[in-house]
């Protein structure tokens, strides 16, 4: 939980003006580092880099595709995982449209999971996702989404687990911006917190 405080607190540090620069709707690619902490006994501790590049779809939707390569560590034993997918991403843009500060989305998305640690899903292959949650939209450089993600595996549906996303997102123009990111597992219940390095060429 202590890495929930490093992503909340800003949160509620911040909270002047109307509108900021979406994360949804652009395009743009994240490059970053993340690590992992929590589980059983023995605890696991693990890095990972992350690439993902998003892209609008159409007026109301983007893909985002990604790729996680990363190790775990649990006790004396050291394993790699990694994943690779598509998200399909369906924006509400009412609520912003309208003056609002709120920019919801649901989604879905399909991908592959190699996870010899089970750091995320206890069997490997073909997984989907369920996604939901909004952007709130603070300035024209700042913005923090809140988001869950529902995930398993297609050969096991009884393998899956739920995420809860937190992410605040600074740009400092309108092509360098770097994202803070904080996942909480609630089924192995490990925590991911990261840093990203955003490129928009829009």
């Amino acid at each position: 939980m202590k890495f929930l405080y490093i992503i909340i607190v800003p949160f509620f540090l911040i909270s002047s003006a109307l509108f900021s620069k979406s994360r949804l709707g652009e395009y743009y690619y994240g490059f970053g580092y993340a690590m992992a902490e929590g589980g059983g006994s023995p605890a696991i501790e693990g890095n990972s880099f992350n690439f993902s590049l998003n892209s609008p779809a159409s007026d109301i939707a983007d893909f985002k595709v990604y790729l996680d390569y990363g190790t775990a560590e649990q006790g004396t034993t050291d394993n790699t995982v990694w994943s690779l997918g598509l998200d399909y991403l369906y924006r509400l843009d009412d609520f912003i449209d309208g003056g609002g500060m709120l920019r919801p989305f649901i989604g879905f998305g399909v991908g592959y999971l190699s996870d010899e640690a089970k750091i995320r899903l206890s069997d490997d292959g073909v997984s989907w996702t369920l996604i939901g949650g909004t952007e709130v939209m603070f300035t024209e450089e700042l913005s923090f989404s809140i988001g869950a993600r529902f995930l398993g595996v297609w050969a096991d549906f009884g393998s899956n687990d739920l995420a809860l996303d937190l992410g605040l997102s600074w740009w400092i123009n309108d092509i360098h911006g770097v994202a803070f990111e904080y996942s909480h597992a609630f089924d192995n219940e490990i925590d991911y917190i990261g840093l990203k390095y955003l490129y928009s060429w829009q």
